[in-house]
């Protein structure tokens, strides 16, 4: 890789698209809405400076004084993670993140016997349970490796753990490459892979003093024949918060899926099936990646803490739903359309809409999900139009005990049953199907 070019961003005339506020010994974040609800549109380089920005504003009015333990709770973007770790953790002693597939906050850095690295934080009664080694673990949950001037991470979808683990893992992991010499220090230090939001505070904590700055890849806002990366911490004038890295690399041909069709049909429980069952194949291609096309609340988080806390799932969810305006949904489009990592997948509305239609445009390929054939019917004619191949058409059947495929090729059609929120799917025979057929169908382009 080569062409390395920095690209300042324009802060001029600009609401801010990061809402951070501190309730007691806990920091709310959160992307930011308008007054009457709408979200607000912004790409990672954006977010990491309002960041910055807001930290500094708390910091000097005294709001942000420092102290014993300091909870953070609620959304934040991966780079986010970095730049909030290191502008709050010289002042406290604890530093806790929330997790709700735990119940609970994290503790990713420590300095007091009290709250123990890695130990856990009932989000209800302030409970600390300290985090337990699972001795059959012959493989990190973790992976970090140096390439080159890029640290590679990667989540180790072979092993099935909690956050508390991965905190582990992370920074013993780190502390090996850092012992081997292989992470000296020095002028700039790119990150790339896919990483949690836990993880990421544990290695902005651990590399933020050795380097002068640190830049995250984003594959939100990359191009065709370029990466993207965020600086996120910067000690230099060479390097600002928010500024941009591109850097050229073989431009590839990439497998964007939409998972579309009728409300109520199952769809955020199907994709999140979906993605742990690509995520657990061994063919899975490192770069695969989800996102959501919809303003309902559900993300990533949604699926395994409603199966533990479904209270808090239905609660949260709730307070995250946002409107469904023609600014979000061209910002979506956007971002569809600027993702170049070889498998994308991610679902919409369950309306046939103009709001869809310019998010769905931005797809190469289209999985149906409905209840009956006259949906079906619908979403064919919706996804012709817009020149999608339907690769599978799948039924949604909340009555049935089991997974029926009526045919694998040229098309991929079935039924799948009780997609209800709570239950585990990633092992229903259809799902499985459809996760192999994605990742032969990346591996051929």
């Amino acid at each position: 890789m080569s062409g390395l070019v920095v690209t300042p961003i324009n802060q001029e005339n600009r609401i801010m698209a990061y809402s951070i506020h501190l309730e007691g010994d806990t920091l709310k974040v959160d992307f930011a809405k308008t007054d009457e609800g709408k979200p607000i549109p912004a790409a990672g380089d954006v977010i990491v400076q309002d960041v910055q920005t807001r930290v500094s504003q708390m910091i000097a009015s005294g709001e942000l004084s420092g102290g014993n333990l300091l909870k953070i709770d609620g959304r934040i973007s991966v780079g986010a993670s970095y730049t909030l770790a290191h502008e709050v953790a010289h002042l406290y002693r604890v530093i806790a993140v929330a997790d709700t597939r735990l119940g609970g906050y994290v503790v990713v850095s420590s300095t007091t016997a009290e709250y123990p690295l890695w130990s856990r934080i009932d989000f209800r009664t302030g409970a600390v349970t300290e985090g337990k080694m699972l001795a059959d673990l012959s493989t990190p949950s973790f992976l970090i490796r140096r390439q080159g001037d890029v640290l590679s991470v990667q989540i180790n979808n072979a092993v099935q753990v909690d956050g508390d683990q991965i905190v582990r893992d992370a920074k013993a992991q780190l502390h090996s490459l850092i012992n081997s010499g292989q992470l000296p220090g020095g002028k700039l230090l790119k990150i790339h892979g896919r990483s949690t939001v836990l993880a990421s505070f544990v290695l902005a904590l651990e590399l933020a003093h050795r380097y002068s700055a640190i830049a995250v890849f984003d594959p939100k806002i990359g191009d065709r024949g370029l990466d993207r990366y965020i600086i996120t911490i910067s000690h230099t004038p060479d390097y600002q918060v928010g500024d941009r890295i591109d850097i050229e690399r073989d431009p590839c041909q990439t497998v964007k899926v939409v998972l579309c069709g009728a409300p109520n049909t199952g769809k955020t429980v199907f994709r999140d099936g979906l993605k742990e069952a690509i995520l657990e194949r061994d063919d899975v291609p490192q770069d695969f990646y989800t996102i959501s096309g919809c303003p309902d609340g559900d993300g990533s988080w949604f699926t395994p803490t409603a199966q533990k806390y479904p209270e808090l799932a239905a609660e949260l969810k709730a307070e995250y739903k946002a409107k469904f305006t023609p600014e979000f949904a061209q910002d979506k489009a956007r971002t569809v359309d600027v993702i170049k990592n070889s498998l994308l997948l991610f679902d919409v509305g369950g309306k046939i809409s103009a709001e869809n239609e310019l998010i769905m445009a931005k797809a190469t390929h289209a999985v149906i999900l409905a209840k009956s054939e006259s949906e079906v019917v619908d979403w064919q004619a919706f996804c012709r139009k817009l020149n999608l191949s339907v690769i599978a058409i799948i039924y949604s059947d909340i009555n049935a005990t089991t997974d029926e495929i009526e045919t694998k090729s040229p098309q991929l059609k079935g039924t799948v049953h009780r997609l209800i929120r709570g239950e585990l799917v990633k092992t229903r025979p259809v799902i499985q199907e459809l996760a192999q057929q994605l990742v032969e169908l990346a591996s051929l382009s």
